[in-house]
């Protein structure tokens, strides 16, 4: 598996981002000791989660920008055709 790791590291960080070896060096230097599958781990999931997060944001932002159709607190219409109804009181049953 640290093989495979290995590859994609360095494949990632031809991309410019962090390496599961930058991250161990960066977390010994705070005193936390993980091993390098761990690290890559740790760094699989705030990568997801940064992606979420990102994610989240533009899909609010679209939501505020856009305007809703929806008048009622139901979430509906509010049954408003295009063109209004005709009124009734002076219609005659036809048979």
């Amino acid at each position: 598996m640290e093989g495979t790791l290995q590859m994609r590291n360095d494949d990632e960080n031809e991309r410019g981002k962090l390496t599961a070896e930058q991250a161990v060096k960066m977390l010994k230097k705070e005193n936390v000791d993980v091993t390098l599958g761990q690290a890559g781990l740790i760094l699989e999931f705030l990568r997801k989660l940064a992606n979420l997060t990102i994610s989240n944001y533009l899909n609010q932002k679209d939501e505020k920008d856009s305007r809703s159709i929806c008048q009622s607190k139901y979430g509906r219409t509010g049954g408003q055709g295009i063109f209004p109804k005709k009124s009734r009181r002076n219609a005659r049953k036809v048979l």
